[in-house]
């Protein structure tokens, strides 16, 4: 006997989804702070993410897309609201005495006149366009405000939690997702100023987070802000300019007046990272932002007397400098000497923050190994391993610095430049990185023939093999032909 087929299950479709989501939103809203703080102690730490993940999807599913995107888009979400079933949608009148403009809105799409609904036949008029964008944008704001009020009060209920491991737990970075989400949608211009506002909050509130604990916090921060410098928007571009500038003042506050490092790399970091993905180059959108910044540190009285002002100068210096020099690069990609001088012009804007600088310093000598220059690239080589060897020696792990390297080449002094970069929470350079530098070095020289250099790697060498009681590693490789010199 043949069974009866079973009816098909679809997905929820997007009409049903924010159905959904506006319930869940219309409940939280309305809940008591107290209700909402007991459900949060009594519910298991996944259903604690699960509720996080609930808000992100809130910010996601109701982003505010724009008028012009609006006209373009046929299907509206308003226009299932008009339908003849509007009263399924009636929501319960709100009992608590907190204000909320959730139901305000349901209640004008279920009192709506039908002139303002939208004509599918003809296509959408001006009136119906700047009614709907109007109707998704208090939405939108709505929303941004009931996700951000929970999140101030879920930060308060839960500081010391948040806090745990400098705030290297799993509830922090969820948490501070949903902050970059933010960021990451479009948000109305009424929600704008909100959102900067519960950012400058969070880094008020969690300083350590960002600036003691791993530095991906403040590198995933600095990458979405600097995105929101080249918007088209001119007060999310001041908002975005203000907080990051706030960020690097915090930043130096925390370490008691003496450096934002941290924040001045990852800053430099998300500039190299975003140039290929986000038209910063000749934007003048971004250099006003900048001009912004230089603004702010000009304008601080409280920073008068301080080295901090000049260090945003130089920062915001460094990254015209970045900018400049990577358009200059693609206009010569098939002259491989100019490309390499403007490399080298680039690397040296790096000299005060190590793993920048190394970065570079690799392209350069993949670039010379390209074009069969192996002398040039084994002098790159060079400067690398003097750079993680100055790096170790300040930081007492290794005998000697880049004064041992002078005896190949006078260059080397520029590695001099570096700083202590107190915000490289997630790179160690370790007596074994060196090592790892130095036998490229030794095998760079070696097949550039410049036989003559090996020796001063090799008395490098030796002595960290020879504290490990590792003799049988000179025997093998270009470095032991130096090693039997010594």
């Amino acid at each position: 006997m043949s069974s009866s087929p079973k009816p098909p299950v679809s997905r929820l479709g997007q009409y049903e989804i924010k159905g959904l989501l506006f319930s869940f939103l219309h409940i939280v809203k309305t809940l008591s702070e107290e209700t909402l703080m007991a459900y949060w102690n009594k519910i298991s730490p996944q259903d604690i993410m699960n509720f996080l993940s609930l808000l992100e999807i809130c910010l996601v599913q109701f982003r505010y897309i724009g008028k012009r995107n609006i006209s373009r888009n046929q299907e509206v979400f308003v226009s299932k609201l008009f339908s003849s079933d509007r009263k399924s949608l009636t929501m319960p009148a709100i009992r608590s005495h907190r204000s909320s403009l959730l139901q305000t809105k349901m209640h004008q799409f279920n009192t709506m006149e039908p002139s303002f609904t939208l004509n599918t036949g003809t296509g959408p008029s001006e009136a119906e366009i700047h009614h709907q964008s109007l109707l998704e944008g208090n939405i939108s704001t709505e929303v941004c405000l009931s996700v951000l009020d929970v999140l101030s009060l879920f930060t308060q209920c839960f500081k010391t939690q948040l806090l745990d491991s400098d705030g290297q737990n799993p509830l922090m970075r969820k948490v501070f997702d949903v902050y970059l989400t933010f960021l990451k949608v479009g948000q109305s211009e009424a929600a704008i100023r909100h959102v900067f506002t519960a950012l400058r909050a969070f880094i008020s509130k969690f300083p350590s987070v960002l600036f003691k604990g791993r530095v991906t916090l403040c590198e995933d921060l600095c990458c979405e802000v600097l995105k929101c410098c080249v918007s088209k928007l001119s007060l999310l571009r001041a908002e975005a300019s203000s907080l990051l500038y706030l960020l690097m003042r915090n930043n130096y506050e925390f370490t008691k007046r003496k450096t934002f490092l941290r924040t001045h790399l990852q800053i430099i970091i998300a500039v190299s990272q975003l140039i290929s993905d986000v038209a910063l180059t000749g934007s003048s959108r971004f250099q006003e932002s900048l001009s912004i910044i230089n603004n702010f540190a000009n304008s601080d009285k409280a920073m008068k007397s301080t080295a901090f002002p000049s260090e945003v100068k130089g920062l915001t210096k460094r990254i015209r400098t970045v900018l400049m020099a990577t358009a200059q690069m693609r206009e010569h990609e098939k002259d491989p000497e100019m490309l390499l001088d403007l490399q080298y012009s680039l690397a040296r804007s790096y000299a005060s923050t190590p793993e920048l600088r190394r970065t570079w310093l690799d392209s350069m000598a993949r670039a010379h190994l390209k074009n069969g220059d192996l002398s040039e690239a084994a002098m790159c080589y060079v400067h690398v391993a003097a750079l993680v060897a100055e790096y170790l020696h300040r930081k007492k792990m290794f005998p000697s610095g880049l004064t041992a390297f002078k005896k190949i080449t006078f260059n080397i002094e520029e590695e001099a430049a570096m700083k202590e970069d107190t915000g490289m929470q997630d790179v160690y350079y370790t007596e074994e990185v060196l090592l790892e530098h130095l036998e490229v070095c030794g095998e760079a020289l070696w097949k550039a023939e410049r036989y003559e250099l090996i020796t001063h790697i090799a008395k490098l060498i030796i002595p960290i093999y020879e504290k490990r009681n590792e003799y049988e590693v000179r025997e093998r490789g270009p470095v032991s032909m130096g090693g039997s010199v010594v």
